[in-house]
């Protein structure tokens, strides 16, 4: 029952309030237009009324003769003109309950009569606005006072007489002006024009406002009021264009405002309808679906109850018999009562928990036979790891060794579980920098790596290999490191670096010795010359002297390359080396029709070696690159700086490396040389002195047009990242 509340009242409810925000959102933008719509007819109407008012209250005084006949005696000196024009604008005033009062006044601005006697102060004021607005078209103001006094409309027409007169004041087009028409009418005008426009809002306000948005009249809860001051709810869009909002009345009533500017005058009008009569349908509607709603919840209500009786008793019995059974009551059982369905369902059940009964022990013996079989199989994995005479650890994530052999507790001399593998191995108290361990965890993949570590021998080189343990495509949790001493391999290694090393520097004195016999030989034909004749003595010791210079000069070169101490570790600069490296390749007899070209980069960074191992590598590779130059050729050494690295490339222009070679290029005594003329160990040393220094040695490219070795050595970090 509580499935069919969720999938069927709860879709009910849930389309009931879409379908009532919708219609919620349809009606509010309905009246957002309807009101929109009101506000621009009220402007509309209101702009005829006062055209209409215009154009009516001038008329009462243009069809009386008299007042245009009395306004050319007043200018020719007449006195009595004044009381006469008064007694017509009375009596024209008289028939209008909405004239508060009619004036005339002069072309100059004088007011010359009004219908009743007022305020000099007021009347002045009154016959100043009309002057200024009213001497050249008529003119329809609204003159609001203040709060609390009832606003006035005013209308000024000029009167002008066909007659021309030379000095005459300022007149319309097609006249002379003799002066203006003004009438003031009560508040009377507002009243009628709002009953009007209300007639076609039935159930909103209304409200008069000027350019400034002070309000003028206002129709509120069907009463007609007169203005003063501004709404404080009303928005303050700007004036002479049309708009509508939101707004909240000061009762806390929200409201939708529509705003629409009167055609050819200085007013607005204002339209407000609250939004709660907009959507009083809407909310009538809602509260219908509401009872609608309870009613159902009601019915399923009764529903449930019924269910409960019915078939919740039984299932919660069946429910805790369940309990009972997961508590350890294997082979419980329940009455079969209720509905038919119920009363089958605890047959099952009471069948399904005695077989449990049955099966529980099968299992209980399967699980003491694969428990055996499991300590078996662990005792098996122990006695394995501790017959492998290399030390292997397993790590976790935090670098916790978990599991270590016999070989590493022998190694270290300590037993290693529960130990941090750096702290232990190396004496840090964070992780190593470039730790395999830390690279397989990152990258998922085996890692290798030789670190000088602390065994029981002391500080001890270690060669380390490192695997991940995973389930295929879940993260590595945990890392085995297969580790092995290596200072023999290293003592061998540095033989076999020193014996190529001697190699390679015996074929540079072959050379070098080269260089000097050329010398010697030109002396010693130059001495037997002077002993043959005397006479050629002077000519022979220049020659002598010429040729010992160039002994000397060689020999200051060789004795500057080997007072530099480069057997310890410091920081070299790449463009020295290679520079070094190219002076000595100059004296070997191969290199007299190769052209050597230096490609060095401005101020690479220095790496911080043993420079004399650099020069061995860039040594070894610079005689292969003579070897393959046979009949000559081009030598180009170039330096560049990458970041993290300097790279360093050297190459030749010959006939390249054979397809079948390159595989084994970097084999340690594999060799194309014939005539013992190679060791098969110079590549293989070179690779292995860069790869300690934590650099690469590549083959680059290779074929007809010649060959190119890439050696890529690392940069220090800078100064303040972890060392």
């Amino acid at each position: 029952m509580l499935l069919v509340v969720a999938l069927f009242i709860g879709p009910l409810a849930v389309s009931n309030l879409w379908g009532y925000l919708q219609s919620r959102k349809y009606l509010t933008d309905s009246a957002f237009r309807n009101t929109r719509d009101l506000a621009a007819l009220q402007a509309a109407e209101t702009s005829d009324f006062m055209r209409e008012v215009a154009a009516s209250l001038p008329g009462l005084a243009a069809g009386d003769d008299r007042i245009a006949v009395m306004l050319g005696t007043l200018a020719a000196g007449d006195t009595a003109a004044p009381h006469t024009l008064h007694d017509v604008l009375r009596t024209a005033a008289a028939g209008s309950l909405e004239i508060d009062e009619l004036q005339l006044i002069s072309p100059a601005g004088v007011l010359l009569a009004s219908s009743r006697a007022v305020d000099p102060a007021a009347a002045e004021l009154t016959a100043a606005l009309c002057y200024q607005r009213g001497r050249g078209a008529t003119a329809v103001i609204a003159f609001s006072p203040g709060a609390g006094v009832e606003p006035t409309l005013v209308v000024a027409r000029p009167i002008v007489s066909t007659e021309t007169a030379s000095g005459a004041t300022a007149a319309p087009a097609g006249g002379r002006l003799i002066g203006v028409f003004c009438a003031r009418l009560s508040f009377e005008v507002y009243r009628r024009l709002l009953r009007s426009l209300q007639s076609r809002g039935s159930g909103t306000d209304l409200f008069l406002v000027d350019d400034q948005q002070h309000l003028l009249a206002s129709v509120e809860g069907g009463a007609v009021r007169a203005g003063g001051g501004r709404l404080p709810w009303l928005p303050r869009p700007p004036a002479r264009v049309a708009w509508n909002a939101r707004a909240r009345s000061p009762a806390g009533d929200e409201l939708i405002v529509a705003y629409a500017p009167v055609p050819g005058r200085d007013w607005g009008v204002v339209v407000a309808v609250p939004v709660a009569s907009a959507l009083a349908d809407l909310e009538q509607l809602k509260w219908q679906a509401l009872l609608l709603s309870a009613a159902l919840m009601a019915v399923a209500a009764l529903a449930l109850v019924l269910a409960w009786r019915t078939m919740v008793r039984p299932l919660r019995a069946l429910a805790g018999t369940s309990e009972r059974i997961a508590g350890g009551a294997i082979g419980a059982t329940v009455a079969p009562t209720g509905p038919r369905e119920i009363a089958e369902l605890a047959t099952a059940f009471n069948r399904m928990s005695l077989a449990l009964r049955d099966s529980q022990q099968t299992l209980e013996d399967r699980i003491a036979s694969r428990t055996r079989a499991l300590r078996d199989s662990e005792e098996f994995l122990e006695l394995l790891l501790n017959s492998i005479d290399q030390r292997v650890v397993v790590t976790d994530r935090q670098h916790r060794i978990v599991k270590s052999n016999a070989a590493a507790d022998r190694m270290h001399g300590r037993r290693l579980v529960d130990q941090i593998c750096y702290q232990v191995f190396e004496g840090r108290d964070q992780p190593c920098d470039g730790c395999p361990v830390q690279r397989t965890f990152e990258t998922g993949l085996p890692a290798t790596a030789e670190r000088s570590q602390h065994t029981v021998g002391g500080l001890e080189p270690v060669s380390i290999e490192t695997y991940p343990v995973q389930v295929t495509g879940a993260p590595v949790e945990s890392v085995i490191a297969i580790s092995r001493v290596v200072s023999h391999e290293k003592h061998v290694q540095a033989r076999m670096a020193f014996h190529e090393k001697m190699v390679a520097f015996g074929q540079l004195a072959a050379g070098v010795a080269h260089e000097l016999g050329n010398p010697l030989a030109a002396i010693d034909s130059q001495l037997q010359r002077a002993e043959g004749d005397p006479a050629r003595a002077r000519e022979t010791v220049g020659v002598v002297r010429k040729e010992v210079g160039r002994m000397a000069r060689l020999l200051r070169e060789l004795v500057d390359f080997s007072r530099r101490k480069r057997d310890e570790v410091r920081l070299a600069s790449p463009n020295q080396v290679a520079e070094d490296v190219l002076r000595l390749l100059e004296h070997d007899p191969r290199a007299r029709n190769v052209e050597q070209i230096r490609d060095l980069a401005p101020d690479p960074p220095g790496v911080r070696l043993v420079e004399d191992h650099l020069v061995q590598v860039l040594l070894n590779l610079g005689l292969n690159a003579l070897d393959a130059m046979a009949g000559g050729g081009t030598l180009t050494l170039s330096t560049r700086a990458v970041p993290g690295s300097v790279e360093i490339r050297i190459s030749d222009s010959g006939t390249g490396i054979a397809p079948e070679v390159r595989p084994r290029l970097f084999e340690a005594f594999y060799t194309t040389k014939t005539g013992g003329r190679g060791t098969g160990l110079g590549l293989f040393v070179s690779k292995r002195i860069v790869e300690d220094l934590g650099g690469a040695l590549t083959l680059e490219t290779t074929g007809p047009t010649g060959t190119t070795f890439l050696v890529r050595v690392p940069t220090p970090a800078p100064q303040g990242g972890r060392s």
